[in-house]
């Protein structure tokens, strides 16, 4: 166990990235908790060896009606919510409210290359399309600053679609670039949340055969 952390609640674990975290958390020494929409089949994660809860993030009340029903000692959140405008901003702000009102301690919020201060690591027409979504996950970027949580944010790269390469990075940098697959994605995060340098970090997540650092520097993995 590492940094104290008995169970992790992965929030949006019916996205790509939260599946396969709770792959991996539920084949782990972890206890694996699945937030999951009211549609999403339960029995797929239970097979995991994930327990699941229903939520929806952009309810507040319904919020924190889950954490009320779980032990904060020894918990840890990681948030994938995002997809559409309300779970942008209100259901990642829901979440980072209710689980610092209830005592969390450690919280994990993945967001994407393009928030806050890096901002200029994409390109101008990237931002024509996706520039409403870079500002709502930049509001929660700096909610959860604000928080006494030990904080992690991971700002994944564009997502592409393809086969499962094992090859995702961890950069220290507001001025990296490039693009990650969903699984491996989930893999950098998990590996992020356990380490025990990564607190009150700002970390990029991309493929380390795609990135490029548009400073023009080299591009170096951090080591956790």
């Amino acid at each position: 166990m590492c940094m104290g952390i008995r169970t992790i609640l992965i929030l949006c674990a019916d996205c790509d990235p939260g599946f396969r975290l709770a792959q991996l958390v539920g084949r782990s020494d972890y206890r694996a908790i699945a937030g999951i929409r009211e549609h999403t089949e339960a029995a797929r994660y239970h097979r995991l060896g994930a327990d699941t809860a229903r939520i929806d993030p952009t309810d507040r009340e319904d919020v924190d009606t889950m954490f009320a029903e779980l032990d904060p000692e020894g918990l840890a959140v990681i948030s994938v919510l995002g997809g559409t405008p309300q779970m942008n901003t209100q259901g990642n702000l829901n979440v980072i409210n209710a689980a610092q009102a209830a005592g969390v301690e450690r919280f994990l919020l993945v967001s994407s290359i393009g928030c806050g201060d890096s901002a200029g690591a994409v390109d101008e027409f990237v931002k024509v399309f996706v520039g409403k979504a870079l500002t709502a996950k930049t509001w929660a970027e700096r909610q959860l600053q604000t928080t006494d949580m030990d904080w992690t944010i991971v700002r994944a790269g564009g997502m592409l679609r393809r086969n499962f390469k094992g090859g995702a990075i961890l950069i220290d940098s507001n001025t990296v670039s490039g693009h990650i697959n969903p699984i491996d994605l989930g893999d950098a995060v998990l590996r992020a949340l356990i380490s025990d340098k990564t607190s009150q970090r700002i970390l990029a997540a991309v493929d380390a055969d795609d990135a490029y650092e548009t400073s023009g520097r080299e591009v170096i993995a951090v080591d956790i």
